[in-house]
C-alpha cells in the first residue's frame, strides 16, 4: 500500500453548533463529502490545537493491494501518530513520515556532495 501524505493543506474542519465553532476532537476522520469521489482519500485530525484552528492532514491512497477496509486504514494511520520516539502524545503525521523527513534533512545536511570522505585514523589501517 502506498499512501501520499499532505501536511500542508488549506482545508479547515469545524465542530460544534452553527455560530459556535470549535476544533474537532483528535481522531476525527472525514472521508466523504469534501473528498474526491474518484480516489480514496481522507482527512485526519490527529492532535488538538493549542491555539487557533486545527489543520487536518490529507491522506490519499495511491496504491492498494492489501484490501483492508477504510476504517482499518484510518485507524492504523491515527495510531501511528502516537508512535514517535520520546513524545508521550500524538504528532500531526504518522511517525514514519516524521522519521523519513528527519532522515532526509540529516542526509541533506551531512551526507551531500562537497564533503570529504572520512579518513582512517593512524594505526587502524
Amino acid at each position: 500500500m502506498y499512501i501520499n501524505t499532505s501536511k500542508r493543506v488549506n482545508t479547515r474542519l469545524f465542530a460544534g453548533d452553527p455560530g459556535r465553532f470549535q476544533n474537532p476532537l483528535p481522531g476525527t476522520v472525514v472521508d466523504s463529502a469534501i473528498t474526491d469521489k474518484d480516489i480514496y482519500e481522507f482527512y485526519l485530525v490527529s492532535v488538538a490545537a493549542k491555539q487557533g484552528m486545527t489543520t487536518p492532514t490529507r491522506y490519499t491512497v495511491v496504491y492498494d493491494t492489501v484490501g483492508a477496509s477504510p476504517h482499518m486504514i484510518e485507524s492504523l494511520t491515527y495510531k501511528l501518530c502516537f508512535t514517535y520516539y520520546n513524545v508521550s502524545g500524538a504528532i500531526k503525521e504518522p511517525s514514519v513520515v516524521r522519521y523519513a523527513h528527519r532522515l532526509a534533512a540529516l542526509v541533506g545536511e551531512r551526507g551531500g556532495r562537497g564533503h570529504d570522505p572520512p579518513q582512517p585514523h593512524a594505526g587502524f589501517e
